[in-house]
């Protein structure tokens, strides 16, 4: 991204504009951010042009074009106005490299990228030519990289081929070594075998990297692609067949773009069902979970890095910088009082541990056990403490809008803390250091070095929302600085090939498993509607597409809709589920857009099941939607302490120490620190490191109270195995709890 010139307006159609992302004769693309939030790539034509009838109405024709593709595989458009003075579009920003700036930069993909490469684009193109569009640009240059998959993008040359309006014969419409036989020829307008060819054509240079008709003038290159075969030397012969077909000269020979999808679907990663297999401990002889990434690493940072960087620019509104770099710094003894500032919704766990299996599921558990019999500590030290203070930290937001998730985590580490110093005959004494982000990415990394300075933090809880995590973890992990992520369910944190993550809860991709055990089994729900809000970037992704892809392989019927983040009428959505006959409606999204679709459903009488995930168990969203909130579900991976059969024990001790009822993730925060505590008692003196105590984490098995905890040796991921997900229910205008969340990992 280049930065803004002196010429270009700090706002445009109601966007924040933070950068230059690209720039031609017609106009100018963007990088902004939307009044709702959401990062956008924002195309704008230059008033001259505008001036132009027929430039106007093609600019028109793209945006109608790009209102019809709903695919999850395509860049999707945000909002759009061609009749303004000056012409723009907003489309969904992916934060990724174009497929043709991966391969210049690292060289051919892998047979496995490959195949995701392929398989998905196919599933894009089957989707377009569903809705009766062709591309007719297919290239390297218009395929964008996602931690998740690729993304096709660049609609302003594809139209229906029904339409001839505005389009003259003998033009050659593409990019000349990527366009079909029939397109060089400028014979007509092509078909949807014309993208095909021009799949083939880049999957081939994916492969090999080179450009499979060679290079020189378009002249040479149109001559090559009617005339010479394709060059597919160094195609990996799995892949070599498909691509063979695509590229067939007579276009009636070459598969649909459904053929090459299912020819390619053996080999695609696995569907979500097999995520639980990627985020459980491989067994021998199987794959194991680190390679589960569909992108070689190197690229898998490059896009953890853009998408920090992009968390980490200015909000929509102006933004104040504390002249201060970082945030509120609070260093004290662990036996000090907590602090009563309000913190996050989100947050991350340090762990620092070995391998020590151990239970909390009866209640609080004597520190004593930490040596098995009880009676080594003591004998150690003669019934007294040591002198040596190791420290905790908590990256949490404090002061923002998720302060109250961080002040839960903040009182949970504390107690947990403060129940070990109270042991006679404890090896250590603990402390307690807590950094103060404000919930902002920008500030977050400051935090982090902030506790990293500190040579007696041995590991982290924190940071609290999936942005501050993203925008933190590399300097943790330059550092080797054990973090437990307690509320952050983002898959990029674990696909990062991070050395020092423990993400200490299920990520969001997991959450659909639970959301459709719900639907199928008290629910009894037969059609899911789900709604996708653009609003809610990466996380409406992974929740809305892992369940789509979850009720299709069960056979049951899914009606997915995106919407964009500018929409606040919410009845066109609803118009659309019920027209495909759903019967039920689960919300990707967070609190505030909850709401607004909750009314919708309350006015038109819904009967049915109306379900979410964790960004909607907020207070926020029952004073929005008011007595539309009742009867809403919920699947988080958070439990209600004060409640909870198995929180007994703790809930008293929390009522005692800060007289009030346990908030959500305080819970979750105490078994971490736990976890945290006792794996560091149980590395002998003289190895008490930071690496070392990722590695006995990363090592170690633990019953909580909320979960049992296990984790991937190489990844830091958490094993599924369906506890730590809990339901909730709207009832009488609050959240109430209702336990367990069923799990159900296949049909």
């Amino acid at each position: 991204m280049e930065p803004l010139l002196g010429s270009d307006p700090s706002r445009l159609a109601g966007h924040r504009l933070l950068g230059r992302l690209g720039a031609g004769g017609m106009g100018v693309v963007y990088l902004a951010r939307s009044a709702g939030g959401a990062l956008v790539a924002l195309k704008v034509i230059q008033a001259e042009h505008a001036e132009d009838g027929d430039f106007r109405e093609r600019f028109r024709r793209e945006a109608e074009t790009a209102r019809r593709v709903t695919s999850p595989w395509v860049a999707s458009l945000v909002d759009a106005d061609p009749d303004a003075p000056q012409p723009w579009l907003a489309a969904e920003f992916v934060p990724g490299p174009s497929l043709g700036e991966a391969v210049a930069e690292h060289g051919a993909l892998p047979v496995r990228s490959l195949r995701v490469l392929g398989a998905r684009l196919a599933e894009a193109l089957r989707d377009l030519h569903g809705a009766g569009l062709v591309h007719r640009d297919v290239k390297p240059g218009n395929v964008l990289l996602a931690v998740d998959g690729p993304r096709l993008i660049d609609f302003g040359v594809a139209r229906d081929p029904r339409d001839t309006a505005l389009t003259s014969t003998g033009v050659v419409v593409g990019t000349p070594g990527f366009l079909a036989p029939e397109q060089a020829r400028g014979q007509g307008e092509p078909g949807p075998a014309g993208d095909i060819f021009s799949l083939g054509c880049l999957l081939a240079h994916a492969a090999t990297g080179r450009l499979p008709f060679g290079t020189g003038s378009p002249a040479a290159l149109l001559y090559r692609t009617v005339h010479d075969a394709a060059d597919l030397q160094g195609v990996p012969q799995a892949l070599a067949e498909v691509v063979g077909g695509c590229l067939e000269k007579d276009p009636r020979l070459r598969p649909t773009a459904e053929a090459v999808s299912q020819a390619l679907a053996a080999t695609a990663p696995p569907d979500p069902r097999e995520v639980l297999r990627a985020v459980r401990p491989a067994e021998p002889g199987e794959q194991g979970p680190g390679e589960e990434a569909w992108l070689p690493e190197p690229l898998t940072r490059l896009i953890a890095e853009r998408s920090a960087h992009g968390l980490a620019l200015p909000a929509a509104d102006d933004t104040e910088i504390d002249s201060v770099s970082g945030g509120t710094t609070v260093a004290d003894d662990a036996a000090g009082a907590p602090s009563d500032r309000a913190a996050g919704r989100r947050g991350f766990l340090l762990l620092t541990g070995g391998a020590v299996a151990v239970s909390a599921a009866g209640g609080l558990i004597a520190w004593a056990a930490l040596s098995g019999d009880g009676r080594r500590n003591g004998s150690a030290t003669g019934g007294k403490a040591t002198a040596t203070v190791h420290t905790i930290g908590l990256h949490a937001d404090l002061s923002g809008d998720q302060r109250a998730t961080g002040r839960a985590q903040e009182r949970g580490l504390r107690l947990a803390v403060e129940e070990f110093n109270s042991r006679r005959g404890r090896p250590f004494t603990l402390a307690v250091r807590a950094e103060d982000d404000g919930g902002d990415p920008a500030r977050a990394p400051g935090a982090a070095r902030r506790l990293v300075a500190d040579p007696s933090v041995l590991a982290v809880i924190g940071p609290t929302t999936d942005a501050t995590a993203l925008a933190a973890l590399a300097t943790y992990d330059a550092a080797s600085l054990p973090l437990i992520a307690v509320s952050p369910g983002a898959t990029a944190l674990t696909v990062t090939g991070s050395r020092s993550l423990l993400q200490a809860r299920v990520t969001d991709t997991i959450l659909p498993f639970y959301l459709n055990a719900y639907l199928r089994g008290t629910a009894k729900s037969r059609t899911v509607g789900i709604v996708d809000d653009r609003a809610a970037d990466a996380y409406a992704w992974e929740l809305s597409s892992t369940l789509t892809t979850i009720l299709r392989k069960d056979g049951r019927p899914a009606v997915p809709k995106v919407v964009s983040a500018l929409r606040t009428d919410f009845g066109p959505t609803l118009d659309a589920l019920l027209d495909g006959g759903a019967d039920s409606v689960v919300f990707a999204g967070y609190h505030d857009r909850a709401a607004l679709l909750a009314r919708e459903l309350s006015g038109r009488g819904f009967p049915g099941a109306r379900a979410g995930a964790q960004g909607v168990l907020d207070a926020r969203f029952l004073s929005a939607a008011g007595d539309a909130a009742d009867g809403w579900v919920v699947v988080a991976p958070v439990m209600d302490a004060s409640v909870a059969p198995e929180a007994k024990a703790f809930a008293a001790a929390y009522r005692k120490r800060f007289d009030t009822e346990p908030e959500r993730y305080a819970v979750e925060a105490y078994d971490v620190a736990r976890l945290a505590v006792r794996s560091l008692a149980a590395l002998t003196a003289g190895h008490v490191t930071r690496r070392n105590l990722t590695a006995a984490l990363r090592s170690a098995t633990y019953r909580g109270i909320t979960r049992n905890f296990a984790f991937d040796k190489a990844t830091g991921r958490l094993a599924v195995d369906g506890t730590g997900v809990y339901l909730w229910k709207v009832v009488g205008g609050r959240f109430a709890y209702q336990g367990v969340a069923p799990f159900q990992a296949s049909a």
